[in-house]
């Protein structure tokens, strides 16, 4: 059973529906290859799934755990700004699991100026009723920026053309991590 005191869970319920359906997926911080098995493990035959992480080490890390999907998955050792430059398709899913490398140094983490670069990259690619989903870690000093720089891009988006959500836990201590869901509905 999922756990709603699991972000990460919730926001994985919460576009499994839009994995199911996707042609084009988009981890663009692949990690450890959590968010991307669960995403390969999930898509249609036909979908095909780009993963993006600037280190070395977490693009072996999700090929190591994806390898039975490997033929579906484009393993790009990029940063996610780069999106717009290796995904020439419409995106129907994207996934973006902000912060640092889980297990490895924190001297690596994302930073807010290249994930915004990253966000409309995504936007300007996302089909009618795509979904985006953005963990964010506002814990360490960057992530703090990260978190609320994106959350005053996505609450300032058109509403005629985004629905945003954000699901926090309130009786959780503030800099606990949290989620953005946003759909392009027009």
């Amino acid at each position: 059973m999922q756990t709603v005191s699991n972000v990460i869970n919730l926001m994985h319920q919460s576009i499994l529906p839009a994995v199911r359906q996707a042609e084009v997926i988009v981890d663009a911080t692949a990690g450890n290859g959590g968010d991307t098995l669960f995403l390969a493990q999930n898509m249609k035959e036909s979908c095909h799934l780009y993963a993006f992480d600037i280190q070395a080490e977490a693009i072996e890390h999700t090929k190591q755990r994806t390898s039975e999907f490997a033929g579906k998955i484009t393993y790009l050792q990029q940063s996610h700004e780069q999106i717009d430059r290796y995904v020439d398709r419409s995106i129907d899913v994207a996934m973006f699991n902000l912060g640092y490398l889980p297990g490895a140094a924190h001297d690596a983490v994302t930073k807010h100026e290249t994930t915004l670069k990253a966000v409309k990259c995504v936007l300007a690619k996302l089909s009618l009723q795509g979904i985006c989903a953005i963990m964010v870690y506002p814990g360490h000093p960057e992530g703090k920026v990260e978190a609320d720089c994106l959350a005053n891009f996505l609450q300032a988006l058109p509403v005629r053309d985004y629905t945003v959500g954000c699901y926090r836990l309130w009786n959780h201590r503030p800099e606990a991590p949290y989620g953005f869901i946003l759909e392009r509905t027009r």
